[in-house]
């Protein structure tokens, strides 16, 4: 017996509403690169790499402007920035394109519970860490912004000098100098090998309030978005992390024959090892909330819900 075509595409149609929504969970990381294991880079990220091995890889993702706030914009509402308006770090997007419906917005507007952690949208750092930074009210129903002891710890920071002759501001020092506690972090190439537990700093108060959020029951679908300050200067890990990377053994990139010799010396000192190491750290972070069967949560899978999403999305 044969059923006719439009039967049959409701009964299929019909399967599908029936399926429970996914639950969604975004991590995302600041600076990362491609330096992760899974890219071959000389960083040791076992947690990112499995979850690169559990789904898909994109090879051949860009960043849609080489600056953070204008590319955030752009990420989170499916909006070039020459369509935001968004080219600097102090512009609020809502002021070009009021009504625009961002990925978590519309996740929200479809009866999901939204919420954030940590750093989405923009933020200086770490200045503006434990506050909203540029965040977008509209966005979320729940809000939280763990601030840890890497705050406290800024007086102990190292940083490397990027001014230049002997009248050089004392905060940037002379160029390849190094300097302590300058306040003087977020644009410049700055680290600390902290004391203290992941637990201690921002990123892991970012996790475990990830972790208390995924193991709470709810009768809605959720979209959770977990921002993670690290690897972004200032570099601040535990010490557990830096001891990954023996400065003597970190490689430096090729050096073509007189390339040097029209560079800055700041640009030439070997740093690797402190960048290397935040995102190990940070990669040790991404392990804790992926486990959902330890804690009972709902396994997420965002494909569906996203897809969906950019499909919505008018042509740019």
């Amino acid at each position: 017996m044969r059923l006719p075509t439009a039967l049959l595409l409701l009964l299929c149609l019909s399967g599908l509403a029936a399926e429970p929504r996914k639950n969604v969970l975004l991590l995302v990381s600041d600076d990362c690169g491609t330096r992760m294991g899974t890219y071959g880079g000389p960083a040791i990220t076992p947690n990112i790499d499995a979850l690169a091995r559990e789904g898909v890889r994109f090879d051949r993702a860009y960043c849609q402007y080489a600056l953070c706030n204008p590319s955030r914009t752009s990420f989170l509402t499916g909006l070039r920035p020459d369509t935001t308006g968004v080219y600097d770090n102090a512009k609020e997007f809502r002021k070009v394109i009021p009504d625009i419906v961002t990925m978590p917005q519309m996740f929200k507007n479809n009866g999901y519970t939204v919420g954030r952690i940590g750093k989405l949208y923009h933020y200086g750092v770490p200045k503006e860490i434990g506050t909203n930074g540029l965040d977008d009210p509209q966005s979320w129903e729940q809000v939280w912004n763990p601030r840890g002891r890497d705050c406290d710890d800024e007086d102990k920071i190292f940083s490397i000098g990027v001014g230049a002759g002997t009248g050089a501001d004392k905060a940037k020092g002379k160029a390849g100098q190094v300097l302590v506690g300058t306040g003087n972090y977020g644009g410049t190439l700055s680290w600390l090998a902290a004391e203290g537990t992941d637990a201690e700093q921002t990123d892991g108060k970012i996790a475990a309030q990830a972790i208390s959020f995924l193991q709470e029951k709810r009768s809605k679908p959720f979209f959770l978005a977990v921002g993670f300050f690290r690897p972004h200067t200032p570099y601040v890990s535990p010490k557990r992390y830096f001891e990954k990377y023996p400065k003597d053994q970190v490689e430096l990139v090729p050096d073509p024959t007189a390339d040097r010799a029209s560079k800055p010396q700041v640009a030439l000192s070997n740093t690797s090892a402190y960048g290397q190491a935040g995102l190990s750290g940070v990669d040790e972070l991404h392990g804790r909330p992926v486990r959902p069967r330890a804690r009972g949560a709902q396994e997420a899978g965002p494909r569906q819900e996203y897809a969906r999403y950019l499909h919505q999305r008018p042509r740019l």
